[in-house]
């Protein structure tokens, strides 16, 4: 094949150069697809290809006394438009050499020609769109490397019509050039002998800013070029379970490998999907650690070609794990990230229990060994240091842990993973983890699975059963403090404590508060004593904080002023600690709660003096939540704004009436004046909240919604204190000062606040 010349702009050197890396790989099962309306430039890349692949592959150790290519170029037979039937027929003229001193892969295929089909007939069009819909059954010819040159119309019309073809696609290359017509005799070309432009195209060595790209340019069909038909699109196969259909004999030669099972089909599309999209950044570094997975995958490929051991198997998947598990810890917790994760670690369990349940292990065959040390020594760290593997139960709890990350993941809100589902799933993997201890476990393990086992069915409770799921919470932290000394081990004692207060508060709010709530109290207590403010000063702050909610929630139940004083005590040594410069949300939170502890004070217990200096206290303390949250995002609040702002007019109002205030009116004025304005305020907001969202106050059908509900009933509240306001300023200021009042009013509220008053 002769290599045609053609100027050749940056953007699709790139492109190729990406393209070529793409093949360069080798793995099982690629399928590319490269659209490209130049013909000229199109024929210049693909000769261009099998030319570097072919000097490749000469230039690499002799394979076989044969010299058996690695890249074959295929003109699409316009007659029977089967790719399949095509790469067949190759191989049944070409058989692979019998006596190969290492592995040989098949060769990988182009297909050229597919533009000519415009021009021919619908059924021609139709059986060619037919045959790619029939992939799954033809499989086994994609033992490596498929790449279909097609014109951007075609490239519509297999995505729309072929929806089978496209799911398994690895990657799309779009190169660009105005569109060309078909040559009438493809494949013969004049070398017209300027091929300097061309060897810019060769590859650098460096991986390039992109490998994979899985993305459609979005462009119309080319207006001067005959559209293909468009058929409507089949059923598309569920990717959940991908089987490979009964596949006839195979034309080779020799015997082929055993496929791979679904599972592990499956997980290696979810990893060259992630590293297509990895590897499109601009960092050359970047680019070269992601192909740690790509490197992994092929060295599992060769595993399962041999039939290698089960344990070799376990550890090149553990491997794999290992390394999205670490981009995990290293704040990368997409779903995409835990679910290759989760499916690498299921294999190594896989694995390991084929291991103990067979008799005995195949013996690793000298050509077996040769070739996993052959290729060992081109893998990098991930594999190399994955060179043992840890107790089944402690692959149990990491296996768990990941499908409870998986039910907290919302970065793709609508394709979200069912928690419930997930938190089912890492509850049966952590009581299965602790079944598999013995008495050689060490302590650390039953206590991280039983912590684990807490968290994960106290998340369960917020979705269903809740009283019991709390219960099983309550019973798996208090088996891991069995477990844990707290003179040895004060921070894990002291978290697990946490933990069991904070399940023991949840199920208070359903019942026996009382018990409950009292347990609660205790549980905090201990924690706090293995807490140092100084080594750990936010867990100490956070623990105060629990403790102040707890003796609040109880003085409700069961009224006692002194419960009340500890609840203050607790929030104020919290915010020594949770500084609004360090923690902002969480001190506004704290500010919000001592200000509620304040006033039921003052209401619940206190006189004259004492009420008023708590009154005071409470609105300092409102005021100052509403301060920080003003300076945040409102999604961090971890309590209601709009309510706080409720409390503080409130604490004014209460104020101003107060009868030790009459004779004082311009303190009087001044907290009526304030309550006013923080009533009015939470109108305001309230109606700012409804036109972010598009609504309006008589959208009925959308204040059905919790949070909309909720910033009604403070409206609601606010304007109910708004009129007790107005009707203050008549009675202590008499006509003057309920005009006053209502010239601060605005007009859309007016009506309302008229018809109440």
């Amino acid at each position: 094949m002769s290599i045609p010349s053609q100027k050749v702009s940056s953007s699709n050197k790139l492109i190729y150069q990406r393209l070529k890396q793409a093949i360069d790989l080798n793995l099982r099962r690629q399928i590319f697809i490269a659209a490209c309306d130049d013909l000229c430039l199109r024929d210049c890349l693909a000769a261009r290809l099998q030319t570097e692949l072919a000097a490749e592959s000469a230039g690499s150790h002799p394979r076989s006394p044969i010299d058996y290519p690695r890249f074959v170029s295929l003109e699409l037979d316009l007659s029977d438009p089967n790719p399949w039937g095509s790469i067949a027929a190759w191989l049944t003229q070409h058989p692979p050499p019998q006596n190969r001193g290492s592995y040989s892969p098949v060769p990988g295929f182009q297909i050229l020609g597919a533009e000519h089909l415009t021009r021919q007939s619908a059924a021609v069009q139709w059986s060619f769109l037919s045959y790619l819909r029939d992939i799954e059954a033809n499989l086994q010819m994609c033992e490596s490397t498929l790449l279909l040159w097609v014109s951007r119309p075609w490239l519509s019309s297999i995505e729309q019509s072929a929806p089978e073809f496209w799911h398994w696609r690895t990657g799309v290359f779009e190169f660009e050039g105005e569109p060309t017509p078909a040559k009438g005799d493809f494949g013969h070309f004049e070398d017209l002998g300027n091929s300097g432009d061309l060897r810019n195209l060769r590859d650098s060595g460096d991986f390039g800013n992109k490998l994979l790209i899985s993305s459609l340019s979005g462009q119309s069909p080319i207006a001067d070029e005959q559209s293909p038909i468009s058929y409507p699109p089949s059923p598309a196969p569920d990717s959940q379970s991908v089987q490979l259909a009964d596949e006839e004999p195979s034309p080779i030669s020799h015997p082929p490998s055993p496929a791979p099972d679904s599972p592990s089909i499956q997980l290696a599309d979810l990893v060259l999907a992630a590293a297509s999209e990895d590897l499109e950044g601009e960092n050359d570094a970047a680019s070269e650690e992601n192909f740690l997975p790509l490197q992994t995958l092929q060295y599992i490929e060769l595993l399962q070609e041999h039939q290698c051991c089960s344990e070799a198997l376990a550890l090149a998947y553990h491997g794999l794990g290992n390394y999205y598990r670490d981009r995990i810890l290293g704040g990368d917790v997409s779903e995409q990230n835990l679910t290759i994760a989760i499916r690498a670690i299921e294999q190594v369990i896989a694995y390991l229990d084929v291991d103990t349940n067979s008799q005995q292990n195949q013996p690793l065959t000298e050509e077996c060994a040769r070739l996993i040390a052959q290729l060992t020594e081109n893998l990098t760290q991930y594999a190399q240091e994955s060179n043992s593997l840890p107790p089944i139960s402690d692959l149990l709890n990491d296996l768990g842990t990941l499908y409870w990350m998986l039910s907290r993941d919302r970065t793709n809100a609508l394709n979200a993973s069912d928690p419930v589902s997930s938190l089912e799933r890492s509850i049966a993997l952590y009581l299965e983890g602790l079944n598999r201890t013995d008495a050689e476990t060490v302590p650390q393990t039953r206590v991280r699975l039983n912590k684990n086992l807490g968290i994960a069915s106290a998340d369960l409770a917020r979705y269903r059963d809740k009283t019991e799921n709390l219960q099983h919470a309550v019973a798996a932290y208090q088996q891991a403090l069995l477990d844990l000394d707290p003179a040895v081990e004060p921070q894990q004692y002291a978290a697990a404590q946490n933990n069991l207060a904070t399940a023991y508060w949840n199920l208070a709010q359903d019942g026996e508060p009382i018990v409950y709530l009292k347990s609660a109290i205790a549980a905090y207590t201990q924690a706090l004593s293995c807490y140092s403010p100084e080594r750990e000063p936010l867990n100490y702050a956070g623990v105060q904080n629990n403790l102040g909610t707890a003796c609040w929630n109880l003085a409700q139940h069961q009224p006692s002023e002194p419960l009340l004083v500890r609840a203050i005590s607790a929030y104020r040594e919290a915010l020594k600690y949770r500084t609004r410069e360090l923690v902002p949300a969480a001190a506004a939170a704290t500010y919000n709660n001592l200000g509620t502890a304040y006033w039921h004070l003052a209401n619940q217990f206190q006189q004259k003096q004492a009420r008023t200096e708590s009154l005071q206290q409470a609105i300092t303390a409102y005021e100052a939540a509403l301060d920080i949250a003003a300076e945040i995002d409102r999604t961090k609040l971890t309590f209601d704004a709009l309510a706080a702002r409720n409390n503080l007019g409130l604490a004014h109002y209460q104020l101003a009436i107060d009868p030790d205030f009459a004779t004082n009116k311009v303190a009087q004025t001044s907290h009526l004046e304030a309550a006013l304005h923080h009533q009015l305020q939470v109108c305001a907001e309230w109606g700012q909240n409804l036109n972010d969202k598009g609504l309006t106050y008589g959208d009925k059908l959308n204040l059905q919604a919790a949070a909309n509900s909720q910033a009604a009933d403070s409206r609601q509240t606010a304007l109910s204190y708004i009129v007790k306001t107005i009707r203050a300023f008549y009675s202590e200021c008499g006509l003057p000062g309920q005009n006053l009042a209502l010239s601060k009013v605005p007009g859309d509220l007016l009506p309302e606040i008229l018809r109440r008053l």
